[in-house]
């Protein structure tokens, strides 16, 4: 069975995934429809304002719907589902069709994608989404007076179109930021760099901080591993953390940080991994090991961000809003996930605001 255009692959992953989506029933249809019978339309295809699809089978007994036909592989994540459609996009475009079995192979790859990242990043979401939460909240503050800054590692594959990065800048900052960040995310501007931030807050304006390590996913689905485009093998993400466990791990020598003044980001980051190595070692290797790694490089940086933080700038009224999380690069067509780990609200009265579940719930 042969799709060959990508409204039919789209139609074809609407209806495998109907019941994830379709907002009342989770029936499905049992009937056994002959060959060129229109298959049933799926929640989705009616508000894209779809036909149905009919399809040549020869099989005696052509499945209901493609949900039935890709043997039920379900999604219940929108950034899956986008992420399957233009994976089968790309193979329309590449191969002039599509298969059931590649329709299937995309559906299942996404799902498995979702699954890991769940599994290592619970609560993690699409940047998008992450985007949408925070901005409710800050419009629940009345806050729409904002310099942001950001504290990422910059590694180009952090700052690309539609990364979390770059959708804050342009929807909370308005375009602008101060980066206070280097290897690893680590705010290595220090208290000077963020008390230069500061002070160019607006009056009656407000900060917004956002720190963030980040990890990659690769083709392969390793985490700490990122395949990048034109290379044709995966390279280490975050390579400084990365960089600095394997120096912990083969027993090398702690580095005087008094002077390693040509490379002393890399060196802090080797003594604080270093410190932290106990936790890294009860991991199992590969991705369990990483994530962990993910989360102590995140503790890092957010010990270094509070001895930095001061409101200390704007008017009475201004507010610091600090978002704290990792940031993940994701392999296909996938957008960027963010697992946010902390966010809260700091005013000059010395009250602080956890926004947390306000903004991410529970999970």
């Amino acid at each position: 069975m042969m799709f060959t255009t990508a409204a039919a692959a789209f139609l074809a992953l609407s209806a495998s995934t109907a019941e994830a989506f379709a907002p009342s029933s989770s029936t499905k249809t049992n009937n056994v429809r002959s060959a060129q019978q229109p298959l049933q339309m799926s929640y989705l295809d009616s508000l894209a304002g779809a036909q149905p699809l009919s399809f040549t089978a020869t099989s005696s007994s052509p499945p209901s719907t493609f949900g039935e036909l890709l043997s039920g592989d379900d999604m219940n994540d929108l950034c899956a589902f986008n992420a399957a459609s233009l994976d089968i996009q790309s193979t329309i475009s590449s191969n002039g069709g599509i298969t059931a079995a590649q329709i299937q192979d995309s559906i299942r790859k996404a799902n498995e994608v979702v699954s890991i990242i769940r599994q290592n990043f619970p609560g993690a979401m699409g940047s998008s989404e992450i985007l949408e939460r925070v901005k409710r909240v800050l419009d629940i503050y009345n806050a729409d007076n904002i310099l942001l800054t950001q504290s990422v590692c910059p590694d180009e594959i952090n700052h690309e179109h539609g990364d979390i990065t770059d959708l804050f800048i342009e929807n909370i900052g308005g375009g602008k930021v101060f980066h206070l960040g280097g290897l690893a995310g680590v705010p290595f501007t220090g208290k000077t760099g963020f008390g230069a931030y500061s002070a160019h807050v607006a009056d009656g304006g407000h900060a917004f901080v956002l720190q963030a390590p980040h990890i990659g996913m690769s083709d392969d689905l390793e985490l700490g591993k990122y395949s990048r485009e034109g290379q044709d093998h995966a390279g280490s993400a975050c390579g400084a953390a990365v960089g600095a466990m394997c120096h912990c791990i083969a027993g090398n020598p702690m580095p005087d940080l008094a002077t390693a003044t040509a490379d002393w980001q890399m060196n802090f980051l080797i003594q604080e991994i270093g410190k932290r190595m106990p936790a890294l070692n009860a991991c199992a290797e590969g991705n369990e090991k990483q994530a962990e790694l993910a989360r102590q490089t995140h503790q890092i940086g957010k010990d270094m961000l509070e001895q930095c933080l001061s409101t200390d700038f704007g008017d009475a009224d201004s507010m610091l809003f600090v978002m704290t999380g990792i940031q993940i690069n994701m392999p296909f067509e996938f957008e960027d996930y963010f697992q946010p780990l902390s966010f809260e609200v700091r005013k000059k009265d010395g009250s602080v605001v956890d926004l947390y579940q306000e903004a991410f719930g529970s999970w």
